[in-house]
């Protein structure tokens, strides 16, 4: 019930002049239950606002610092895949070199194909 319709029972008692103390201070009295209970259910919302409020930062909290270990985990996997494939490119490139040092070199035939280049 809202305080329009106790307002509203109260117009109509007096409407019909046969009010009697009694009526008016149930009417009073029911009034007065419905303004309390507004109240009640106002200081609620405000207390279900703050604890949503409440519940909302702790979640972000828990959110960012979720997200932090979970970054910092990533970073050091990069780190450790990089560093992994920078031991095989430089084991690969080591290699490599060995098999050119490896290779025989024909010192003549190359300034012989030099010359035939560079000579015209």
């Amino acid at each position: 019930m809202n305080a329009f319709l106790g307002e509203n029972a109260l117009r109509a008692a007096n409407d019909r002049k046969e009010v009697t103390v009694v009526e008016r201070d149930v009417i009073g009295h029911l009034i007065d239950v419905e303004r309390q209970a507004s109240d009640l259910t106002l200081e609620a919302n405000a207390e279900a606002d703050k604890r949503k409020k409440a519940a909302r930062e702790k979640a972000d909290a828990e959110l960012s610092f979720a997200s932090a270990s979970i970054a910092e985990e990533l970073d050091r996997s990069f780190e450790a895949s990089r560093a992994a494939c920078d031991v095989a490119l430089r084991r690969e490139f080591d290699t490599y070199i060995e098999r050119l040092e490896a290779m025989p070199r024909d010192q003549v035939a190359f300034a012989a194909c030099l010359d035939e280049y560079f000579s015209g």
